[in-house]
């Protein structure tokens, strides 16, 4: 099944941050077409230099999951604008992320068989 996984926390809320991540990552094992799209806060979540940092209450450290699902080739779509406005971008992406606009969050929105937002 094709999910796409929205999530808009980062380190200004941990633990949401961490619940979407960890359905991505489950629904990965389960053997879904996962791609992740992080807007607002949650674009911090796509800096090598920060996901490490992030952990929710009584939550598995964002680290794991950040490295589990890169490693699995999963797609982490970055809001561009609000990416930029948190210095957030190539020079430090994680590797399977990108930048994408609020037009193709909503184009594969309407072509995903389920959609979960967090």
């Amino acid at each position: 099944m094709k999910m796409l996984i929205a999530v808009t926390s980062g380190t200004d809320d941990p633990t949401r941050a961490t619940l979407g991540m960890i359905a991505a990552k489950v629904a990965k094992e389960q053997g879904h077409d996962v791609t992740i799209w992080l807007q607002g806060e949650a674009a911090v979540i796509a800096n090598a230099q920060v996901y490490e940092k992030i952990v929710g209450h009584n939550m598995p450290p964002m680290k794991g999951l950040v490295e589990y699902l890169v490693g699995a080739g999963v797609e982490i779509w970055v809001c561009e604008a609000c990416a930029k406005g948190r210095n957030v971008g190539p020079d430090n992406f994680v590797a399977t992320a990108r930048y994408m606009g609020m037009g193709d969050y909503v184009k594969a929105v309407a072509a995903a068989e389920r959609n979960l937002s967090f």
